[in-house]
């Protein structure tokens, strides 16, 4: 009996092709990666998933066949983990394949922060030639902070590290190894915000990482200070952000996630020319789509040749499940 496999929201052509030539799988896309139609769902062994696809107890509950769910996206907030242990299914996902886009963004952001690119481009746009108000900063010799060093921010490491700056970080599920091998001085959460020049966070979205970023920590983070997030709209607390950067304590910001997306139109984000906002693209490339579409399919493939697995949510890897985030300052 062949496996019924749906596969909910886009994914490459040729991965898909691929898929549908192994002789032990059939293989059914979905109109609709928030509608799923109950005649699929109900005799669907497996699903792939992308980030649009709400995973929940009542779906589960309509999915009586599902053996395995892998999900083409590193985050997985959009998956009801305690409802998969519930009905026995296994959860998968790709963390490695947006290493690259998620760190490359980062980057963008923080360059055009340092040089207010989206104020130049306006004020070119608009007709006018000035550079009153452009005025940027060096990234060499300055510090850079970063928050979590897994994946991500290893690779960001890495990157900031050839404009010759110098990095410190904040994680406290690495060993000192990790740190020593990648060039980077450990320093506690206080002390990264207290001294660096650019922070930016990768973590996931957990109890331990929900506005481990907010008012408490602004009172005595380093003025002038530019602060980027690429990693969860929740980590930081865009109200008490917003009064910080009304305060003209922070002189930039790059943000690619917010606690509400799409973000409202009527967020105070919107109204200041030192914040620089784009619409959750971290892993919006195509290197990045191909490779999640390959990922995901090997590992459908290899579940249900063998029945083996990796990348398994949920993951046995730091932030995840731990007490929530307590600053002690």
């Amino acid at each position: 009996m062949k496996k019924r496999v749906l596969i909910t929201d886009r994914f490459a052509q040729d991965v898909y092709l691929y898929l549908q030539q192994q002789p032990d799988l059939e293989i059914v896309r979905s109109d609709s990666p928030t509608h799923l139609p109950l005649e699929q769902l109900v005799v669907a062994h497996a699903l792939i998933i992308r980030s649009r696809t709400a995973i929940t107890d009542e779906l589960l509950s309509k999915a009586r066949h599902l053996q395995v769910i892998v999900t083409s996206t590193s985050g997985f907030d959009h998956i009801d983990l305690e409802a998969t242990k519930k009905w026995g299914v296994t959860v998968m996902h790709t963390p490695t394949a947006n290493i690259e886009s998620a760190a490359q963004l980062t980057l963008a952001l923080i360059l055009s922060c340092t040089n207010h690119l989206n104020l130049a481009h306006k004020m070119i746009k608009a007709g006018e030639w000035s550079r009153e108000g452009l005025i940027g900063i060096e990234l060499c010799g300055r510090t850079y902070g970063i928050v979590g060093l897994g994946r991500i921010g290893t690779r960001v490491a890495q990157l900031v590290q050839a404009f010759g700056m110098n990095v410190v970080a904040f994680d406290p599920y690495q060993e000192d190894e990790h740190f020593e091998k990648h060039k980077v001085s450990r320093l506690s959460y206080e002390e990264v915000l207290k001294t660096a020049d650019i922070v930016s966070f990768h973590v996931p979205k957990t109890l331990e990482t929900d506005f481990m970023l907010n008012r408490s920590h602004f009172e005595y983070i380093h003025r002038g200070i530019i602060l980027i997030n690429t990693s969860r709209g929740s980590v930081i607390r865009e109200q008490d952000l917003c009064d910080a950067i009304e305060k003209s304590w922070i002189r930039s910001v790059g943000l690619d996630v917010y606690e509400k997306e799409p973000l409202p139109r009527n967020s105070r984000l919107l109204t200041y020319p030192n914040v620089v906002l784009t619409p959750h693209i971290g892993a919006t490339t195509e290197d990045a789509f191909y490779k999640a579409s390959h990922v995901a399919a090997q590992k459908l493939v290899a579940f249900f040749l063998d029945g083996s697995t990796s990348d398994t949510l949920p993951p046995q890897v730091p932030w995840y499940g731990a007490t929530p985030f307590k600053s002690d300052a």
